[in-house]
């Protein structure tokens, strides 16, 4: 029986509507046969009549009343698991690295994580309703990367990955990957979710490398240059031959330094590679 009741949706008003229809036809049916019956006389009809309607209202409200509670429960049992699982939700939102941002076709916000007040310093309620650019936090000069980003959205229904620069509340930048996701609708584009993750320390390592590197071809060539100039002068000058064989051999010690030195410098361009197309 239970399990019966557990698969009935007693919030359904049609369902209701015709327990109360079978319910009030049968009583009436029955209830008026009975009385004719039994009771002749007229006023002991009435009277009986009378007591026949309110237990007719009393039993009819008791049965709706049963109808609506179980259904206002099972509507209040739903409400909970919603906002349960809406509160997990943000929990996970909210614990995420990267500032997400749901917009819709139009780029207004819809909502965003609490991320974006620790990376950006704007408040949740600043920014619903609003787009980046009505805020100030992306530049106008990203507008053509918006458009061809949503153009390639409509063409084949994918998001998208690439860089730009938001601005803090304060006025500073911060450089960020936009990894941009289409939500679609009936075949319809009706909004996007784009996480941006802060890339910023990432590019900073990758100017430091650079300029490491650079700095690094340019000593190896200092050595190298004065070193050749040492060989070749102790080929020339040098006619002691035992002098001249430690001497070269030293030199030789020191091109082997060199030559590890770069091969460090190639390990170096190739993490610099790697980090400028890490994805």
């Amino acid at each position: 029986m239970k399990q019966i009741e557990e698969q009935i949706n007693y919030g359904n008003p049609i369902l209701i509507v015709s327990v109360y229809l079978v319910f009030g036809i049968i009583w009436v049916l029955f209830s008026d046969a009975i009385l004719a019956i039994f009771i002749k006389d007229m006023s002991t009809l009435v009277f009986l009549q009378s007591i026949k309607g309110i237990l007719f209202i009393s039993l009819t409200s008791l049965i709706i009343y049963y109808f609506i509670n179980r259904g206002f429960n099972s509507l209040k049992f739903s409400n909970m698991f919603i906002s349960e699982n809406e509160r997990k939700h943000n929990i996970i939102l909210d614990t995420v690295g990267d500032i997400i941002v749901y917009v819709d076709k139009y780029m207004k916000i819809l909502d965003v994580n609490k991320r974006v007040e620790i990376k950006l310093g704007y408040k949740k309620e600043e920014l619903l309703g609003k787009s980046f650019m009505d805020v100030g936090i992306l530049d106008v000069k990203y507008i053509p990367v918006l458009a061809k980003m949503f153009r390639q959205g409509i063409d084949n229904k994918t998001g998208g990955r690439f860089e730009l620069e938001l601005k803090h509340k304060d006025g500073s930048v911060i450089a960020v990957e936009a990894n941009n996701k289409f939500i679609i609708d009936d075949n319809e584009i009706i909004g996007a979710v784009t996480a941006f993750r802060d890339i910023t320390e990432r590019k900073k390592a990758i100017v430091q490398i650079d300029h490491n590197i650079a700095h690094f071809a340019h000593l190896i060539d200092h050595i190298r240059n004065p070193l050749a100039i040492i060989s070749t002068f102790t080929q020339v000058k040098i006619k002691d031959q035992v002098a001249k064989e430690k001497l070269l051999a030293q030199i030789d010690r020191i091109e082997a330094i060199i030559k590890q030195l770069d091969e460090g410098w190639m390990d170096s361009e190739e993490t610099r590679k790697f980090l400028k197309d890490y994805d």
